[in-house]
Order: structure tokens, then sequence, then C-alpha cells
């Protein structure tokens, strides 16, 4: 059994010395309630952090029972790691066991419990479940494909849908057009998406392999932009 504390893939300790028990403590966020003529009742509720510590002392010398020779930290680079890891979230991984999960470090003990040199510590550690950007990541998805212009705030929304010509000068750029004839120069992508067929038909007319997502646009190509 092996058992890793990760910060990432590259900075991370493996416990030299393994403890000789742990528990993992899985709990419920349930509820009792008294209903007259009833009595008690309870409530289930979700599903608590799960938390585990762990005992165990980091080695001053190449015991013969040691997990691993080879990389040994001193003691309290052992403990200075893990305290400077005390601020973000950790990945605990018990191989030969489903504990393999996110968690953060609730406390850390250490000391020297007599003249070895060994330090003895006690961390605790709870689940720590990261928020998901689901919805994030789908509107930037949304976002490389959409002809949807994002028109600034105003007071009254109206439904019309309006179509304006424009043709490209010299100097311009579809942020700056965009800028122009919307207010906003992130629809520059809306912009590009409306106009893709003529922007890429143009670039190719002037040797390029294609516009580069609207990077290439020339002077006298005609846009047609939906507001």
């Amino acid at each position: 059994m092996e058992i890793w504390i990760k910060k990432t893939e590259v900075d991370k300790i493996r416990l030299p010395v393994n403890p000789q028990s742990f528990e993992l403590s899985c709990k419920m966020n349930n509820t009792t309630i008294n209903i007259n003529s009833v009595g008690d009742r309870t409530l289930i509720g979700k599903r608590g952090l799960d938390e585990i510590e762990l005992q165990s002392f980091f080695p001053t010398r190449e015991y013969d029972f040691l997990q691993y020779q080879t990389g040994l930290l001193k003691p309290y680079e052992y403990c200075e790691k893990i305290e400077s890891w005390m601020t973000g979230s950790v990945q605990l991984i018990i191989t030969g066991t489903n504990i393999n999960m996110w968690a953060t470090i609730e406390s850390f003990k250490y000391g020297e419990n007599d003249r070895t040199g060994d330090v003895s510590f006690s961390v605790s550690l709870k689940k720590h479940t990261r928020i998901a950007q689901k919805k994030q990541a789908a509107a930037s998805k949304q976002g490389k494909t959409s002809k949807k212009i994002v028109k600034p705030a105003t007071k009254r929304a109206t439904k019309e849908v309006k179509s304006t010509n424009y043709t490209v000068k010299k100097g311009d750029t579809l942020m700056k057009i965009a800028k122009k004839k919307t207010g906003n120069s992130s629809n520059w992508r809306a912009i590009y998406n409306q106009n893709k067929s003529v922007i890429e038909k143009t670039a190719k007319k002037h040797g390029k392999k294609s516009s580069s997502t609207g990077h290439w646009i020339y002077p006298g190509t005609k846009l047609v932009i939906k507001t």
C-alpha cells in the first residue's frame, strides 16, 4: 500500500512510513424533527464531506521498514511541504483502497517525542468538492460558433432584427468594425460567422489559404451585420 499526497504530479510526497491504521469518516447531514403524536422522524439530507486522519512519523534515518529508501526528504522538509499546501487542495491517494480524492488539509500537527530525531505527525484531511464550471465552459464553446450579436444593455429590449451593410475600409479589423457597428468589440466573432463565406473567399483571392478566423480582411469586402 502506498499513501500519496499530491499538490501536482511533480509536487508530491509519499509517506515513508505508513500509519498502523486509518479510518475514513463518512457522514450524512440528516436532521431529526419531532412531530406531535408521531414522534421523532429523520429528514435525510445531502451527504457530508468525508474526513480522514493519518498518524505516522517522518524518519531521520533509513530504517529497514521504510516504504522506500531513495528520494527520502529530511523530516522537517516533509512538514514544510504539507504546511505550504494548507492554503489549497491536495489529492490523497491510498493504493489498494478506494480512497482517491481531492481534499483540504484541516489540521497538521508534528513534533519530536524522543531523541531519535524522527518527527511524529498527525494530519487531518477533508474531502474537497470542486465547483464545476460547466456553464462557463459551455458559454465559451458556444462563442466560437455563435452568430448572435451581443448588444450593450439598454432600458428597453427589442425583438426586431436589423441588418446593416458595411464595406471594409483600409485599416479595418473585425474588432474595430464590431465596436463601430454594435458597440461591443467582442462581437467580432459573430460578425465573422455571419460573413464567413465571403471573408474566406476574399482571403483566397488574395493568396491566403484562409482568413485565419477573420484576421485577414480586405478593403472593398461587403459585410452584412445582423443585430
